[in-house]
């Protein structure tokens, strides 16, 4: 038990970028996260236990950008969310230069960003339980309050939840007239209970609210209205690629067996991401994860897919981030797809 205990404790140190493990002085490939550790990289977890990879994981955080790490060969790979993918892309567009960035792997089959709402806000509202109502109803309902005045929608300007926010609204044929609320990452403003729905992870998030408030908060999800872009998304760099394909095509392997043993073995799971992330207990962090899972397997079996067609996700989430001026006009499907590099 306790040669087992060594040899995951052992390899967590790796995971989290520890040197004290390793039995040579061979090069390890550097993967670099885009936030702090939490439930959303469990994938990733699980893949840099595979020894035969040699793989270090880095935490990220707010000053750290993986697009800038990746290209300048400080991290081999790195996650990002498709939004900031498809963005480095567009910049090299606009400087009239080809992109060294390549994305060759989709974590997240779909955007996890949704909408919370305090329940005594709600109540408020006017919603004193939404037992009778679907997910569907929910939104209906959460677009008449948006209509009519009594909530306000918060958006993180300028990023993937603006994207989603103008194709929600033009779903709902909801008035230019109603404004949103800019709001910043910090979640902890729902606990006060603002007449704000604020943008939130739906694999984090609303887990962590729903146990400091002791009732679950109101969560309202887009995609039950089909509004569907990429999420998170791996990266690497033309150069990296080029010299070395094989690292490259083992990881998007292993990154597809190691989703699948997160959803076969939750527990072990749980213990991973336990090591690296704090503040929640046990159960929440189950429920993360299991959360995080249908992003990675949404309308798919297989992880790491990608839609390339004219009518695929990829598409998509190009023609959501130009109609919230992310990116520019003359970016297109052609460019994105040049700089793919699918799992095999």
């Amino acid at each position: 038990m306790r040669a087992l205990l060594s040899s995951f404790l052992c390899a967590m140190a790796l995971v989290i970028g520890g040197a004290g493990c390793r039995q040579n002085n061979a090069p390890r490939t550097l993967f670099q996260l885009n936030w702090l550790h939490d439930p959303t990289f469990a994938g990733e977890y699980s893949l840099a236990l595979d020894s035969t990879l040699g793989l270090s994981i880095r935490e990220g955080g707010p000053n750290i950008f993986p697009v800038a790490e990746v290209l300048a060969g400080r991290a081999n790979l790195g996650v990002v969310g498709a939004d900031i993918f498809l963005q480095a892309l567009d910049k090299d567009l606009q400087a009239g230069k080809q992109s060294n960035l390549r994305c060759v792997f989709v974590d997240f089959q779909r955007n996890p960003v949704g909408w919370v709402l305090h329940p005594d806000a709600a109540a408020k509202a006017g919603l004193e339980s939404t037992n009778n109502l679907t997910p569907a109803e929910l939104n209906q309902w959460l677009f008449s309050k948006f209509a009519d005045g009594t909530l306000k929608p918060g958006d993180k300007r300028g990023t993937e939840t603006t994207a989603i926010w103008i194709k929600w609204k033009k779903m709902h044929a909801l008035s230019e007239d109603v404004k949103v609320v800019p709001v910043g990452f910090d979640a902890s403003i729902v606990l006060s209970a603002p007449m704000i729905t604020f943008p939130v992870y739906l694999n984090e998030e609303p887990f962590k609210l729903t146990e400091k408030i002791g009732r679950p908060v109101l969560v309202f999800d887009p995609a039950v209205d089909e509004v569907v872009l990429y999420g998170n998304v791996v990266i690497t760099s033309k150069e990296f690629f080029d010299k070395n394909p094989s690292v490259v095509r083992a990881v998007q392997r292993g990154l597809r067996k190691a989703w699948t043993d997160v959803k076969l073995d939750l527990d072990g799971a749980v213990a991973r991401v336990a090591a690296v992330y704090k503040g929640v207990g046990p159960e929440v962090l189950r429920r993360q994860i299991d959360k995080t899972l249908e992003f990675v397997f949404f309308e798919t079996q297989t992880p790491g897919v990608m839609e390339m067609g004219e009518s695929g996700r990829w598409a998509k989430t190009v023609e959501g981030l130009k109609d919230a001026g992310i990116l520019s006009s003359g970016f297109g499907l052609k460019t994105c797809i040049a700089s793919l590099v699918p799992p095999e």
